[in-house]
């Protein structure tokens, strides 16, 4: 007889070839090679003098915990799918049975005490099962894509997070801006008041009115310094920065024309972020991966077929040598099981019928994100909007409030208005400028968010990056 465990080696391993064979689904691996090495990559010591966007996506990608997690996700998902592939290969173990027996009162020329061993290899293969392996195999490797996603859908979240802090701290520079200039007109206003008064063209009251507004002025400043250190703390947070490190970003203005610029239709920018927002193509793949759970679930109906084989030997004290025994003992074994199902207590229909169950939630995931998406997307147009007219109205409002300072101020001097007309135009001009700043921003911010949810990239001014989806450490599913 040929060697029992070759055949049934030989018959497994065509079955791990067939499993082994190049992913039709896609082939992620091709594109990028996610090692252990790139989860405990340390952080690098260099960081930029000035930051730009591009310089923050990047260092994010690089650095940040959630990334490095998605990252062992996909490690953890690469070792499914070798235990999927596993499930071909045949199982082989080795056994040995020793035992010893005594007879207290043996019959005549018999041995009192009897020494028994056995040894065996044997072997096993499923040949099939109603594809369950196959079924599995293809689960697992559906499984790992989402896993991907799920790491693209970090990256997504972390972009449109830097893009908030970064224009957050643009905005708090300019607001500074805005602050000092206040308390340089106000420290003038003052310097002139009190000079007003040392000439007795005005009132002590007079002056402490302005020296007033000077000291919240003042105050002012610090306030807005404060805020521009909370923002630039954010970033810092998101990028996870040490309490060594400190960050100034590349500013750089926005003109008239972008900040006023009209987004694409909504109803483009609505189809685009469908077609490649991460999540959404996730769930695509869960309703595949729902169809496999069934597919397994119904195999319980179907037949299974086992090939199994095995040589031993074994040994009895009181007879012939042990060599002889081991020797003559020596047998092999080949042998083919068929199990078919009758009943199993309903088992195998309520599976199928939990699975099923459980393919509706593709359903209502898609109907959800569906309704998530189409809310966000018209309260991003609602807000650019609403920003666009403001800061379109704004620039007559400010261009006014700047007239009226300057001819107020040019009044004062001359002793033709009292301070609290002074101080009125000074504060209307200010709000002028901040609110002027808030519209701005407000629309440059939503302006940004409704492009890369329209293209998936975000630009930024001064900056030669265009920061794609696509370059996380992800690589686009298929």
């Amino acid at each position: 007889m040929k060697n029992v465990l070759i055949i049934i080696a030989g018959l497994a391993l065509s079955g791990v070839c067939r499993a082994m064979e190049p992913d039709s689904v896609c082939s992620v691996m091709s594109e990028m090679e996610i090692t252990a090495e790139a989860v405990t990559t340390p952080v690098p010591d260099t960081v930029p003098d000035k930051w730009t966007y591009g310089d923050c996506v990047d260092w994010a990608l690089a650095n940040n915990t959630d990334i490095r997690r998605s990252l062992l996700s996909v490690l953890l998902a690469d070792e499914d799918i070798a235990s999927a592939k596993d499930a071909w290969l045949p199982e082989v173990s080795f056994s040995t049975n020793h035992s010893f027996t005594n007879f207290p009162s043996p019959e005549n020329n018999s041995q009192a005490n009897v020494y028994n061993s056995s040894y065996g290899i044997n072997a096993g293969w499923t040949v099939w099962e109603g594809n369950v392996r196959k079924y599995r195999l293809e689960s697992a490797r559906l499984i790992r894509d989402q896993q991907l996603l799920a790491g693209e859908d970090v990256v997504k979240n972390l972009k449109l997070a830097i893009l908030q802090a970064y224009l957050d701290i643009m905005y708090s520079e300019e607001a500074v801006e805005i602050a000092s200039r206040t308390l340089e007109t106000s420290t003038s206003q003052f310097e002139r008041a009190a000079k007003l008064t040392e000439a007795g063209r005005s009132s002590s009251v007079d002056l402490a009115q302005i020296e007033s507004q000077m000291a919240q002025d003042r105050y002012g400043l610090v306030q807005a310094e404060s805020n521009l250190a909370t923002a630039r703390m954010a970033l810092k947070k998101i990028l996870m920065l040490g309490l060594d490190s400190e960050i100034e970003i590349v500013s750089s203005g926005f003109t008239d024309e972008e900040v006023l610029a009209l987004p694409p239709a909504k109803d483009e920018v609505f189809a685009a972020a469908v077609a490649w927002l991460p999540e959404f193509k996730s769930n695509r793949l869960s309703k595949e991966v729902y169809d496999y759970d069934i597919k397994i679930a119904k195999a319980g109906r179907l037949p299974k077929i086992t090939l199994q084989g095995s040589v031993g030997t074994g040994y009895a004290s009181g007879g012939r040598s042990w060599a002889t025994q081991m020797g003559k003992a020596f047998n092999e074994n080949v042998g083919v099981s068929l199990s078919i199902p009758i009943f199993d207590a309903n088992a195998t229909k309520r599976a199928v019928a939990k699975a099923r169950l459980a393919s509706l939630d593709y359903d209502l995931t898609d109907r959800e994100q569906l309704e998530n998406l189409a809310q966000t997307v018209e309260s991003l147009y609602v807000e650019s909007r609403n920003a666009r007219e403001k800061y379109l109205a704004g620039i007559k409002q400010l261009e006014a409030a700047e007239a009226t300072s300057a001819l107020v101020d040019r009044q004062f001097e001359l002793g033709l208005v009292n301070p609290l007309e002074l101080l009125t135009a000074h504060n209307d001009l200010l709000n002028a400028r901040l609110t002027q700043l808030q519209n701005k921003y407000m629309a440059i911010l939503s302006g940004k968010t409704i492009g890369f949810y329209a293209t998936s990239d975000v630009t930024m001014p001064g900056s030669a990056e265009t920061d794609v989806i696509n370059k996380a450490p992800f690589p686009k599913n298929c």
